[in-house]
């Protein structure tokens, strides 16, 4: 019996250790900005899902399209039928949790897919470490520019302009300790 217990006592540490290595959000914060019939429409969506691995830096996410609001009647209900557009890559830093440092700035390669489409982006990423605190490690912010016909809004919105600017801002909180 005590061996059966001690196997489900490592077990159960080996859960809550890789629970702690891994973080996730549901409610990011995403900033989109393209030209529809050569007017400027601000696009945003609080369901950017973010899924960090503390320990590989891979990130990944999704948006459901459905979820960005533009203020615009006609647009939002054009797109709420739109696929989902998930990403993965990985933050190009050794160690950017754990260890105070300087604005890191990077290119970040990911993989995007949209539908039946799956292409490669660099967006441009920021890290900023905050000194103190005992929750937030870092700010992680990323911008670049996305083609509106690889991510398939070009085939839903026919007048968008062919660049859709994006903007991420996400609070990566401290890794617990075990």
């Amino acid at each position: 019996m005590k061996i059966i217990f001690i196997t489900l006592l490592f077990f159960a540490q080996t859960w809550v250790a890789e629970g702690q290595s891994m973080y996730q959000t549901t409610e990011g914060h995403i900033v989109m900005v393209a030209e529809i019939n050569n007017e400027r429409i601000i696009a945003e969506s609080h369901k950017l899902f973010l899924f960090l691995d503390y320990n590989t830096k891979e990130i990944s996410g999704k948006l459901e399209l459905k979820t960005i609001d533009t203020g615009i009647g006609y647009l939002n209900e054009q797109i709420s039928n739109a696929d989902i557009i998930s990403f993965s890559g990985f933050i190009p830093v050794d160690d950017f949790i754990s260890k105070p440092h300087a604005p890191i700035s990077f290119n970040w390669p990911l993989k995007v897919t949209a539908g039946e489409s799956t292409f490669q982006i660099v967006l441009s990423g920021n890290l900023k470490h905050f000194n103190g605190g005992e929750a937030i490690a870092c700010m992680l912010s990323a911008t670049g520019d996305v083609n509106t016909t690889e991510i398939g809004l070009k085939s839903i919105l026919p007048e968008i302009g062919e660049t859709l600017k994006l903007q991420f801002t996400q609070v990566i909180l401290r890794k617990n300790k075990l």
